[in-house]
Parts: structure tokens; sequence; C-alpha cells
């Protein structure tokens, strides 16, 4: 065989040769796009699990359609609208089988599947449809916060007087920054602060010490019940006038109140179970003991707080189930007066609310679970200061984390 034969043999062997490898090329590029279209639905499947998660903290874990509104809201903004170019997203609350968060009303599964996702070369080996792809996530609204007092004015320092704190699983989050005076105990596992260094004027820390910290944000849209009553704030309309003078007991109703005036009573009640609108003036003086179970405080923009000043005993706890559970006192964020709950025996527990407040009064507090939000306060040190620390998983303050 010459030569020249040989060479005419060659070019098959060359074709056959560029076919393989612009194969291998092709796959190569369709791999690398599968992947890409893989991780931005799974993208998208992640945030509309964490948005159900917030949905679910938002609804205190009992509504499934809201939750699968914004689950499906979040899959659309990312780009995978259910019914649309052959997308389905798929919410299952609680989520099914036998893993670790089946049955958890407080987890939600979201599923985003697509029949086909184009490629350029593998649908000349049977995939003209395009590949189906399926992504899959689990978050749950956790309740394991350790946080009890949330300082969010970045320009306003609070003031710890000579206080007696025990909280052993309650941090301190500043922030400002603070002036710890003469403080004889002070045991929390964090503080932190975002602005200046504090000034600690004899201060003894038994746990953490004051470090530096981002700043906070308001944590009431994962509070369930904060969340609910600033969506849904309660009626101030046939708001009436009370006025109390010198009687040895008063039980205050539930209602909206344009004005309350107690003057010298003994002992005064606000009706169990009940929620009480404060849209004017509010004035108690002189009381010997103020008490409520399962109550709710709720002071509007035109509002002014109820003072709980030098009153020798004070008692209030807040509801533990519906749409305000765990929401002692709720003054809305636009109202920059100043509560103030310097009894001289305080039992408080729940979730003390008053973010535009600049120097909310305290004077102690033991009794239960507490969570203070305000923006700066002075806490006074004639009374002692012992937080009960949040329940397993239970913490007021719920945030979304994916599970898996």
């Amino acid at each position: 065989m010459t030569r020249h034969s040989q060479a005419g043999q060659v070019m098959p062997l060359i074709a056959l040769c560029l076919s393989v490898l612009m194969g291998f090329g092709g796959m190569a590029v369709d791999v690398g796009f599968l992947y890409y279209q893989h991780r931005q639905q799974q993208t998208a499947t992640d945030a509309a699990a964490l948005a159900a998660a917030r949905q679910l903290i938002a609804t205190n874990c009992t509504n499934t359609a809201a939750v699968t509104t914004a689950a499906d809201t979040d899959a659309a903004n990312n780009g995978f609208t259910n019914g649309v170019d052959n997308v389905t997203v798929t919410l299952t609350n609680p989520p099914p089988g036998g893993g670790p968060y089946a049955g958890n009303a407080c987890a939600a599964q979201v599923q985003i599947a697509r029949k086909a996702v184009q490629t350029f070369f593998t649908r000349l080996f049977g995939f003209a449809k395009g590949m189906p792809e399926t992504t899959q996530a689990i978050a749950q609204a956790s309740g394991n916060s350790q946080g009890c007092i949330y300082l969010l004015s970045s320009t306003t320092a609070s003031i710890f007087n000579g206080d007696t704190w025990t909280g052993p699983g309650c941090s301190v989050l500043i922030n400002d920054t603070a002036t710890f005076n003469g403080d004889s105990k002070f045991e929390a596992p964090y503080i932190g602060y975002a602005g200046g260094a504090p000034i600690e004027n004899g201060s003894t820390f038994t746990a953490a010490t004051p470090a530096p910290m981002l700043p906070v944000a308001d944590p009431c849209p994962e509070i369930a019940g904060c969340a609910g009553l600033a969506a849904n704030p309660p009626a101030t309309s046939n708001c009436t006038s009370v006025t109390y003078n010198g009687l040895a007991s008063v039980t205050i109703p539930s209602g909206c109140y344009n004005s309350i005036v107690v003057n010298g009573c003994g002992n005064v009640t606000f009706q169990s179970g009940g929620t009480f609108v404060f849209n004017g003036t509010t004035i108690l003086n002189g009381e010997q003991s103020v008490s409520g179970s399962g109550v709710t405080l709720y002071v509007t923009a035109s509002g002014t707080p109820p003072t709980f000043n030098g009153i020798p005993s004070i008692s209030l706890s807040p509801p533990t189930s519906g749409s305000s559970a765990g929401v002692l006192y709720y003054q809305v964020p636009q109202n920059g007066q100043n509560p103030i709950f310097n009894g001289v025996s305080s039992s408080i527990s729940g979730l003390i609310y008053a973010p535009g407040a600049t120097n909310a009064i305290f004077n102690g507090t033991s009794g239960g679970y507490v969570v203070i939000v305000v923006g700066a306060a002075t806490f006074n040190g004639s009374a002692a200061y012992d937080f009960a620390s949040p329940p397993p998983n239970g913490s007021f303050v719920r945030k979304g984390i994916l599970g898996e």
C-alpha cells in the first residue's frame, strides 16, 4: 500500500475523534449548565422554606395557608413561579416522612420541581425535552434565642444602677453603650454593645463581660404575639373614660380607654385575660398593688403609658395563648414616651415592647421569663433583677433556620 493511499484513511479517524471530543465538550457544557440551574433552583427552594418559617413565626405555627402563600411568593421572587414554565412549588406543613421534622407544626418542607430543564447537547441522546430537576428544603421556626434585653437605640446610652442581676440564660444586647454603676453582681451569658465601650464603675461580672457586637434589629417580627399586634392592632373605636377615687379595690374591665384615672385606691386589678388599649391619658397614683393575669397592655400612638411608679407590689403576666400570646406590654414604635415599671416588689413576665422609648424605667423584676425591647433604659438598683431563662425551644424570639 502506497503512502498516498494511507493518507486517505486518516481523515475518517480524525473526523471520528473530533466527534468524540466535541461530544465530551458538549456534555461538559451541559453538565456545567445543569449544575448552575440546580444551584439557582436550590437557592430559590431554600429562600422559600425560610419564608415559610418566618410566616410560621408570625402565625404561631397555626396557618398553613399563609405559610404556603409566603413560600410561593418567595419562590416566584427568585424566578420559580408555581404553575409557570413547568414549575411546581409544593409546601408541606408539617413535613412528611419519618425524619426529625416529621409532624413538627413549626417546620415546613418546600419542594420545587421542573419537568424539563433545557440543555444544548444531551437532547441528541434522548433528552429532547430537557432534563427533570427537583430540589427540596426544610426550615423551622426555632426558639433558642437567649436575648432577653434589647436596647435598640444607637444614639442613647442605658444605665444599670447598682443592680443585682441574675440571668444565666438571658443575654443583654446594647446597640449604643451603657454605664454599669456599682453592680454588686451581674450574671448573663452574653453582654454585647455596638457603640462605645461601656463604663464599668465597680461592676462585677460573674459570667460574660461586655464585648463588641454588630447592631441588632428589632426582634418584633420574630416574636409571634408582637408581630400579630403590629399587623392587626386592636380597635380604638368606642373608647371610654373612667375614674376611680379612694376605693379599697378596683377591677378595670378589658377594653379601650381614652382616659384611666386611679387615685388613692388600694388594690388595682386588670381583668384577667383582657386586652387594655391606652388611647389617651393614664394616671395611676397612690395604689398599694397592681395585678393582672393573662393580660396585654397596648399603648397607641396617642396613648400615655401606664406608670407603675413606687407601687409596693406589682404582679403582671401575659396571655399564654391567642394572637397576643406572651405579650404583656406593647407600645407602638412611633410612641416615644417612657413606660415606668418602678415598683418596690415586681413580679413580671412576658414581653415588654416599647422600641421608641429612650428612658424606660425598671426597678427589679422576678417571677418569670421576661424579654424587654426598648430604645434605652435605666435599671434602678433598689431591687433585684431575677430573669428566668427561656424554656427549651420556647424563646419568645424565634428565627427561621434551614433544617436540611
